[in-house]
């Protein structure tokens, strides 16, 4: 009989890791507060950007060259093309400079045979009309990567789980861990119901200190905000694809990123990836303030003019489970047996998603792989913050 693994959260890490080890043969339950996608969790949005530019970190670049493949696949064998890969710009008001974000990602890529173009002034505005001219005076085009549905995604996998025999059960939050002699055996939920297994996955994002109060120094909730604007038709079209592709602008210093028009929403995503605020996602409300929305609102009437009326048609605070380094956290609790964490999405994993379900299986059945190190179990504060693309101004 196979052993059963139990997964505290249907988000992309959960749902991704029981694909994988329900391949791998293990009797797989899934257990979320729900309902699925569940409306507050950071991978419930329009879209994601799917990146390969990553500065100086030449070990997420490779990993994302095969996970920008396994997208490409997804979308081949789906049957639904969830993965749009527009391209994606990385700009600045200032020449590049070596060592920072744009010039180091530009770099990398070249180095792999990607054909990223170097773009000065002229050439931003006349490709990406949507910028104001003179906005930007460098930066580059990559055309591997743009953005995922990831809403949609979620959907994706809840459907293809219990279609490979995962058991996902709706409207049960893990709210306890069920222990005996120093180990794990399971959770409770919080209307009283035990799920026991052998081994227990807390993939549960934000809300993982709340399970695992170990880590409630090193993966902290933070709110970033997100806006969603709907441009008039004549306007519309300018920031469609491939007119408009996935963007940052001077995205390590400002935190402003962004998305073509989504094609069937006819929404434009603006987004902050930045220091947030610090939240406590069970009882803070999930609000985004008059003061950010001034701040997009300046950034837009600056740069992005034909956008300056756009009415916005709503906003959203996405929670980030963050961790100081910018890394995720994918190990074995080293103090009791039977638990398993993987979370510290930090804004920047669901891009990985093809891969995040390897990772957590590798996890549980102890085996190495590239990541096994830089995923370990970690408390404390981290000496560098964040990845090279993180903002660490506040809006």
């Amino acid at each position: 009989m196979s052993e059963r693994v139990l997964i505290c959260g249907a988000g992309v890490f959960g749902l991704e890791a029981s694909l994988v080890l329900r391949a791998r043969g293990w009797d797989v339950q899934v257990i979320d507060e729900g309902p699925l996608p569940h409306p507050l969790a950071a991978s419930t949005d329009l879209s994601k950007a799917v990146r390969m530019d990553y500065g100086d970190d030449d070990r997420y670049a490779d990993a994302m060259l095969e996970c920008l493949s396994r997208w490409r696949g997804r979308n081949a064998t789906w049957g639904d093309a969830l993965f749009h890969e527009t391209g994606v710009t990385y700009l600045s008001r200032e020449p590049l400079r070596e060592g920072g974000f744009e010039h180091e990602s530009f770099t990398r890529l070249r180095a792999r045979g990607v054909a990223a173009e170097r773009l000065d002034a002229e050439p931003i505005h006349r490709r990406f009309s949507g910028w104001r001219e003179g906005y930007h005076r460098d930066g580059y085009f990559n055309p591997v990567g743009g953005w995922v549905e990831s809403g949609r995604l979620v959907e994706a996998l809840v459907a293809k789980a219990r279609h490979a025999g995962v058991t996902v059960t709706e409207r049960a939050a893990a709210v306890s861990l069920i222990e005996r002699g120093g180990r794990v055996l399971g959770a409770r939920s919080a209307d009283g119901r035990s799920f026991e297994a052998s081994l227990t996955v807390c993939a549960m994002g934000a809300w993982t200190p709340s399970l695992v109060p170990a880590l409630s120094e090193s993966v902290r909730a933070t709110g970033h905000p997100v806006f969603l604007l709907r441009p008039s038709l004549d306007v519309a079209q300018r920031f469609a694809a491939p007119a408009f592709v996935t963007w940052g602008s001077d995205i390590a210093r400002t935190g402003w990123y962004g998305f073509p028009l989504h094609p069937r929403e006819g929404l434009v995503k603006i987004a902050h990836h930045g220091a947030g605020r610090v939240i406590d996602p069970e009882t803070d409300a999930r609000v985004v303030t008059d003061s950010q929305i001034a701040a997009m609102r300046a950034f837009v009437r600056d740069a992005m003019p034909a956008l300056a009326d756009a009415p916005l048609e709503r906003t959203r605070l996405c929670t980030y489970a963050d961790t100081d380094d910018g890394h995720f956290v994918i190990d074995r609790d080293p103090t009791r047996d039977g638990l398993l964490v993987a979370t510290g999405d930090s804004g920047h994993a669901l891009k990985f998603a093809p891969m995040l379900g390897e990772w957590i299986a590798d996890a549980c059945e102890g085996r190495d792989n590239d990541f096994t190190e830089r995923f370990r179990w970690r408390t404390g504060v981290a000496s560098r913050r964040g990845e090279s693309a993180r903002s660490w101004c506040e809006h």
